[in-house]
């Protein structure tokens, strides 16, 4: 769940009770989610609060477990940074009510991501702390522009900067004060972080320090992203080279030999497969955009996040399964929750001895496997009405049915069986919520994509509100895809509602899989609506 930070601040000298809590200090890495480390993804799959800043990939944040607290401490609603001294009172606060906290940063926690001054606050009082590495965007972002920051034969060293510090005022950002003589003087490689604004100053001083103005530079933008772009200059031309490019931060700047070298594969392999270069938005709640983006990586896609439905678990507790004949679930989303939930509550899984599961659809049953149990029941349609209908016609009039679902799952499902005389009781595991500051985002990255994703009908609504309250219009050449009958009628009602142009297409079969296969066939000249 999406929790707003709290106001609530812990002085020097309070001593702070841990009980069982723990903070991992995790370094995200650079740009997209495949460069975060195995441990730091352990960390992130165990963590009861995660604490994250806006360069860590959002995608990450799905890979958490169910009903973990999630605090975005990069920006408040205005628009500005969390405070250090609020971050690190947070972290105590909520180390100090036994939670395993991560804190999770874009690159390294301890290149210049002030994640020294977390481990002391920390460690002063007495809470148990470590930290994962990351990939720094010193390297990955001038290596995904073919950069080497070393090179035998031009480059033995590297020196790493922050042109970014607080004036002696204390109240304004300036160009960090160092010895420019002795940084000209290096024969290696200078990397600079957080140097954008600064960039002609940074320049100016390092050539009135002796630097040859024709070294060469290079500023590489949003680094190891799909948005990733860079130029290659020289010193005394790349502050205007990169003003007339348009770059803005986050950026890194190179200046040395290797800045002129453009080592780049012929065959970037995180790019391959049937839809390498495709831009694919996705949209629906975390673990189904998780799930589908994975699955669209692995064809070579570059995909944009376009989620913003966050799943809040109930806080009601679940009802007595001895009453009940038949569990029914019609999402992982369901599954996990449920699991999770039963933990929580201290629950047996030998309360659930005798009764027969019915899901959805595949990846409903798959999820389900996973806490070693499997489905008695799956239709051949996978959508709520076939599930209805399906059920009905597997159950006696004398049994009871738990469905396990979203708070406002399709009616489709109580309605056939409530027409075929079932008795069942429609529990709801979670509700689905807007994230305003990320619907926001996504509209505005879904007009960049080639193509874009929806899961379900209530999805298509939201994005489509989304569109309008942000005014913004998605250009003609994006085709549209869907997954199932009634989201694709929903979407077709909502085109008509905002646009009249743009191809739509629907899954044959209504799975992630089914999705993906649907956007294949369509670029190998498969069929539209």
């Amino acid at each position: 769940m999406e929790n707003k930070p709290t106001d609530k601040k812990m002085t020097g000298n309070e001593a702070v009770n841990s009980k069982n809590g723990r903070v991992s200090l995790v370094g995200a890495g650079c740009g997209g989610p495949e460069l975060i480390t195995l441990k730091g993804l352990q960390c992130l799959r165990q963590c009861d609060t995660v604490l994250y800043d806006s360069l860590a990939a959002q995608e990450l944040l799905e890979l958490v477990p169910a009903g973990c607290e999630k605090i975005n401490v990069g920006k408040r609603y205005n628009g500005k940074a969390m405070p250090q001294e609020e971050i690190n009172a947070l972290l105590l606060e909520k180390a100090g009510e036994g939670k395993y906290v991560v804190r999770l940063k874009g690159g390294d926690p301890y290149v210049f991501g002030r994640g020294g001054e977390e481990m002391l606050v920390l460690r002063e009082k007495g809470i148990p702390c470590e930290e994962v590495p990351g990939i720094t965007s010193a390297i990955a972002a001038p290596a995904a522009a073919g950069i080497p920051v070393t090179h035998r034969q031009c480059s033995r060293m590297v020196t790493i900067l922050t042109a970014s510090a607080i004036n002696s005022e204390g109240n304004k950002e300036a160009l960090t004060q160092v010895d420019y003589k002795a940084l000209a003087q290096l024969q290696g490689t200078l990397v600079v972080l957080m140097g954008m604004h600064h960039l002609k100053g940074l320049a100016a001083k390092l050539m009135e320090a002796g630097k040859d103005p024709q070294t060469p530079a290079a500023v590489i933008m949003e680094g190891a992203t799909r948005r990733q772009r860079s130029i290659r200059a020289t010193l005394g031309t790349i502050a205007k080279a990169a003003t007339e490019a348009g770059l803005k931060p986050p950026a890194v700047i190179v200046i040395g030999e290797v800045a002129a070298l453009e080592l780049l594969p012929q065959t970037a392999p995180f790019l391959s497969g049937e839809l390498q270069g495709l831009r694919i938005g996705v949209t629906g709640t975390e673990g189904f955009s998780g799930r589908l983006a994975a699955a669209l990586r692995e064809k070579g896609a570059w995909v944009t996040d376009c989620s913003f439905l966050k799943a809040v678990p109930t806080e009601e507790r679940l009802p007595d399964f001895a009453e009940y004949d038949w569990l029914c679930f019609t999402s992982p989303n369901g599954v996990t929750h449920f699991f999770d939930k039963l933990r929580k509550e201290k629950r047996d899984l030998r309360t659930l001895m005798g009764m027969r599961i019915a899901v959805i659809g595949p990846g409903t049953g798959k999820k389900l496997e996973e806490y070693g149990f499997y489905p008695d029941v799956c239709p051949d349609t996978f959508d709520a009405e076939h599930l209805g209908i399906t059920l009905a016609g597997k159950t006696a009039p004398c049994e009871r049915i738990l469905l396990c679902r979203a708070e406002k799952g399709s009616p489709a499902l109580t309605e056939r069986l409530s027409q075929a005389g079932r008795d069942f009781t429609d529990f709801a595991l979670y509700s689905l919520r807007i994230d305003p500051e990320k619907r926001a985002a996504a509209v505005r990255m879904a007009a960049e994509t080639d193509y874009l994703l929806f899961g379900s009908a209530s999805g298509v609504e939201t994005f489509f509100e989304g569109l309008r309250e942000e005014e913004v219009l998605l250009p003609e050449r994006i085709k549209l895809a869907c997954i199932g009958e009634r989201c694709a009628a929903r979407l077709k009602e909502m085109e008509l509602q905002n646009r009249t142009a743009g191809d739509t297409l629907v899954a044959e079969e209504f799975t992630i899989e089914g999705l993906v296969r649907c956007v294949l066939e369509a670029e190998a000249g498969g069929r539209y609506l």
